[in-house]
């Protein structure tokens, strides 16, 4: 059996919302998916990669737009991410064009992203969250959230 998960993390990879702010957005959560199985918070140590499962297409450069192959996107993943401090975020060459980007900055579609806090409502029954919810979430959690879409 599969699990869809609909996975909100913040913008800037190292925010961490207060208690009171996650409690709140737990509560609107369950408003909005009444048939949600789960609804997680995680706080890492480290910056850490988000990804959307199954739901994975491709990887674009930031600055030409064309498409990264995985083995190329496994390089910069690589180069940045550190086994004592997670993932650093800083700019590296891109192999297509030379231009300096993070692998935060790369066009993931579909989206992902790299946080330390991580919320994840497991199995929501639901589809995808609209603007206005977007804006309820930002003005709750004090940041603009990223929402990830992950199938596994």
């Amino acid at each position: 059996m599969s699990d869809n998960h609909i996975v909100i993390i913040p913008a800037e990879p190292r925010y961490l919302p207060t208690d009171y702010q996650v409690a709140a957005v737990k509560e609107v959560l369950r408003q909005w998916m009444p048939e949600v199985e789960a609804i997680e918070d995680e706080i890492s140590a480290n910056v850490e990669f988000r990804d959307c499962g199954s739901n994975f297409e491709y990887v674009r450069c930031s600055e030409c737009g064309k498409e990264l192959t995985i083995a190329q996107w496994h390089v910069l993943m690589d180069q940045d991410y550190d086994l004592e401090h997670g993932f650093q975020l800083r700019c590296y060459p891109l192999p297509c064009c030379g231009e300096q980007a993070s692998v935060n900055q790369l066009q993931y579609s579909f989206v992902q992203g790299f946080s330390r806090f991580t919320l994840t409502a497991v199995n929501p029954r639901i589809g995808q969250i609209d603007n206005e919810q977007v804006n309820t979430l930002q003005r709750l959690l004090g940041c603009s959230p990223i929402i990830i879409y992950r199938h596994i």
